[in-house]
């Protein structure tokens, strides 16, 4: 398992494609931000579009993914002749694995998948540290994968399960072509691209549990102390203490929600020799204590 299996492990993101757009001639869909732990993704499987985002506005064409990690606020357009009008939607029913939205019960000269990424936690979230949007375009992983929801567009038995597992699938093609084409500039997975810095995150993500001190992570990046609490702080935006914590407390939940191990069982996994101190830990970031958590 390599570090970014372990970082998507840890941040336990869930993903759903659910909506299917076939839409004719001019048309406008504004989609406002969106409050809850979601990020939002458009995969554009016919045609052409534009993706208003703060007032600039970005081409879309067959192939791409326009993701926003943190549901920004954007609209999505297409142009025809005269200026697009508000997308009237007459056909909207249950499609198999979808949810078909549609303009023309007959015709569409543009097909669009939706669905979005659910962030357990805003520890989940801040794990996969990505900007406010990412384009993939040409990527032929994406690609292949395109050609199989355009498969279960049809509707088919278990379409369900198939395209639920491809979204999971989309986001680390996603992460994967994101650490491809750009030096990440903050946050764990800038850490995670520094050729020192990231033995100590690799080190903790494989074992959180472990007592890990600044000392012992510094000699596994070959630092001093200083240099290392310095750096890491630079790179991350956060103390290297902080993010061991926010890994113990992620599989402190994950292990609530899906394990029946005890509360105390659960302190010592994760690297607490106190129940107490591991309870307190937990409700400072959970606002609730791990048994109410678990209820």
């Amino acid at each position: 398992m390599d570090y970014l299996d372990r970082l998507i492990e840890f941040a336990n993101i869930k993903g759903e494609i659910n909506v299917l757009c076939r839409f004719n001639g001019s048309w406008q869909l504004n989609h406002p931000q969106n409050r809850d732990l979601l990020g939002v993704f458009h995969i554009i499987s016919k045609g052409q579009c534009c993706l208003r985002l703060e007032e600039q506005c970005y081409h879309l064409k067959e192939g791409d993914v326009f993701f926003l990690p943190y549901g920004s606020a954007h609209i999505i357009e297409k142009q025809v002749e005269a200026a697009p009008d508000p997308l009237r939607i007459d056909i909207q029913q249950e499609y198999g694995a979808f949810t078909l939205c549609a303009n023309n019960h007959l015709l569409h000269d543009f097909e669009m998948f939706c669905g979005y990424f659910h962030y357990s936690s805003s520890l989940s979230r801040s794990f996969i540290s990505l900007p406010q949007w990412y384009l993939s375009t040409e990527n032929h992983s994406i690609l292949s994968l395109l050609a199989i929801l355009r498969q279960e567009a049809t509707p088919a038995l278990g379409g369900k399960a198939v395209v639920n597992a491809l979204s999971n699938v989309l986001f680390t093609y996603l992460i994967r072509d994101y650490l491809a084409h750009h030096q990440v500039k903050e946050g764990i997975l800038a850490a995670l691209q520094d050729n020192r810095l990231s033995y100590a995150v690799n080190a903790m993500l494989e074992d959180p549990a472990q007592e890990w001190t600044m000392e012992s992570l510094a000699e596994r990046c070959a630092m001093s102390r200083a240099t290392f609490i310095k750096q890491f702080k630079e790179k991350t935006g956060m103390l290297a203490g902080q993010f061991l914590t926010e890994l113990r407390m992620q599989k402190a939940e994950s292990l609530l929600k899906y394990s029946q191990k005890s509360i105390q069982q659960i302190a010592a996994e994760v690297g607490y020799s106190s129940e107490a101190h591991f309870s307190k830990t937990f409700k400072r970031y959970y606002h609730c204590s791990p048994s109410q958590f678990r209820s």
